[in-house]
């Protein structure tokens, strides 16, 4: 997991500073520059990836291509899940304001209308999500269940975590770097899963590979005003593989930056 943010991260932070003499290609320090006749290409390595293209150039009718400031989906996005058991006093009884969801999209593309007011973005990301467990217990797999076992001792946390590839989509209206409203979905390809069981003292269990639904897919809602948005995501099919661990809906709300 570390070494996937890690990947991430040094992707997104590359700038390329070379020069060529090619009429069609130049590299700068300003990034990567296509140019000839008909169209004017750009392409810059920020923090995040940005891709611009105006297609014809002129006028206020077209499709600009662009990147995260455009976009609804934010490069970086700070959550708090909840479970909707399906079962009222189900052992999944998790501390909402503990149970945070990160999200980290270094890859972000963009396409609107000219005057900015209609499009729809897509994202490439990481996130995990956090469920920490208001009593002292965990989670064990036997013959291929998830089942609750209860903890001695002094502990002073426990949770659960899956981590994902996150692919969103959002359709915008408005000017997400004014004011815009969104709505689209998400898929979260899960790569790992893993309780974890923190005692006083410093003393870590975990254990790994859980029966978790491998694609965990869901809808966002979003607001946006300039730098800062606001999302809720909702994931109808929960956490686990039917028949193999707790049922519930997941719901998460949080900050996009």
């Amino acid at each position: 997991m570390k070494k996937l943010f890690v990947l991430c991260l040094v992707a997104a932070g590359v700038l390329v500073a070379a020069e060529s003499d090619a009429q069609v290609l130049k590299l700068g320090v300003e990034g990567l520059t296509f140019k000839d006749t008909t169209y004017h290409d750009a392409l810059y390595a920020h923090s995040v990836i940005n891709v611009k293209k105006n297609i014809n150039g002129k006028g206020n009718t077209g499709i600009v291509i662009g990147g995260s400031r455009r976009s609804s989906i934010r490069p970086f996005e700070l959550g708090w899940n909840m479970a909707d058991l399906a079962t009222a006093g189900d052992f999944f009884d998790i501390n909402s304001w503990k149970s945070t969801q990160v999200t980290i999209n270094p890859f972000n593309l963009s396409a609107t209308s000219r005057k900015g007011t209609l499009g729809l973005s897509i994202a490439l990301g990481i996130r995990a999500n956090n469920y920490s467990f208001n009593d002292a217990i965990t989670m064990e797999k036997v013959g291929g269940m998830v089942n609750p076992v209860n903890l001695e001792g002094n502990v002073k946390k426990s949770k659960f975590t899956t981590a994902a590839i996150h692919v969103p989509m959002e359709i915008t209206i408005g000017k997400p770097y004014r004011l815009a409203f969104s709505v689209g979905g998400f898929a979260d390809l899960n790569i790992n899963s893993h309780t974890k069981i923190k005692y006083k003292g410093g003393k870590k269990d975990k254990l790994h590979r859980f029966p978790v639904n491998f694609i965990q897919a869901g809808f966002t809602a979003r607001i946006s005003c300039r730098y800062l948005s606001l999302y809720c995501n909702w994931y109808p099919g929960g956490v686990f593989k039917d028949g193999r661990g707790p049922e519930m809906q997941v719901w998460s709300v949080g900050i996009g930056l």
